[in-house]
């Protein structure tokens, strides 16, 4: 019994500070376009700020914790261009807080990027402080917006799956895995400015998964 107790305990230390998984973006890229299209069915993103928007990250984040917390989660990260919109490029989330939290959850988060900088700490894989979600809720659906809430650096929309009665953002480090991006784009070396850059393309046997996705953030 005493080393079940330590193994479960090693692994809650060890949970918080590890991204959960790494899909391929072949995968990836339906499950984010299922979470847009429920969200635009919901009425939930301000499509006035969507327009506005120089980037998007679409992901899932799951979190758990038993005293001690943690979250992880993966999805894509795309840059609007003078072409439209770029290529998928895939990160990773992970973190996690200390406190007297039991229960989980399971949020997908879109998250409209509004400056080239916003997009710029994505790519270069910044850490999200605690204090991120100050200022970070967007307003719903058809609610009016004025010029300054485009001058803000990213708003995000949240759909909790899971027992927690709220969801936080903040508190959490931004991964590039570099295999799902190199077996997508078939280039070995890609990185993630040059996906949100638009100078490597999305290979033409990888275009049609895309179509559906690109329709819903028009």
């Amino acid at each position: 019994m005493k080393s079940i107790l330590r193994i479960l305990l090693a692994t809650l230390i060890v949970l918080p500070g590890a991204s959960l998984r790494s899909e391929s973006l072949d995968k990836l890229i339906p499950q984010c376009t299922e979470i847009v299209k429920k969200m635009n069915g919901d009425d939930m993103i301000n499509q006035d700020l969507l327009k506005a928007a120089k980037g998007v990250v679409i992901m899932n984040v799951t979190s758990f914790s038993i005293g001690i917390g943690g979250s992880g989660g993966d999805g894509i990260l795309l840059a609007r261009t003078k072409d439209g919109w770029s290529g998928p490029c895939e990160v990773t989330t992970s973190g996690g807080t200390i406190g007297i939290d039991f229960g989980g959850a399971d949020n997908d988060y879109v998250i409209l990027l509004m400056t080239d900088a916003a997009i710029g700490k994505w790519a270069n894989k910044e850490d999200f402080g605690s204090s991120s979600a100050s200022a970070v809720c967007g307003p719903k659906g058809g609610a009016a917006v004025d010029a300054t809430m485009k001058d803000k650096e990213f708003y995000v929309y949240i759909w909790n799956k899971g027992a927690k009665l709220g969801a936080n953002f903040g508190g959490f480090s931004v991964d590039i895995p570099a295999g799902p991006n190199a077996d997508f784009y078939e280039k070995p070396m890609v990185s993630a400015k040059d996906i949100v850059n638009n100078d490597v393309k999305v290979p033409d046997s990888k275009k049609d998964m895309l179509t559906r996705l690109y329709g819903l953030l028009k």
